[in-house]
């Protein structure tokens, strides 16, 4: 069994991103949702995912200082 693309998904929109999660892991990629850059640089901290999916305008820590990070 071949192993997973981990992805970060960061937004603070609820739906959006419960919906955007459902997709991704029916696609069969490993998802970890965030709700704020910060939930997000805290789950970089703990993980190297290998992709990042960020809304740019996030409040406190937005996507592209997450990105930066």
């Amino acid at each position: 069994m071949a192993e997973s693309t981990h992805i970060l998904l960061g937004d603070d929109e609820d739906a959006l991103r419960s919906v955007v999660a459902e997709r991704l892991a029916d696609a069969g990629f490993a998802v970890t949702e965030a709700s704020s850059g910060e939930q997000a640089l805290e789950r970089l901290e703990r993980f190297a995912f290998d992709i990042l999916i960020s809304d740019l305008r996030l409040p406190g820590i937005d996507g592209r200082e997450v990105l930066a990070e």
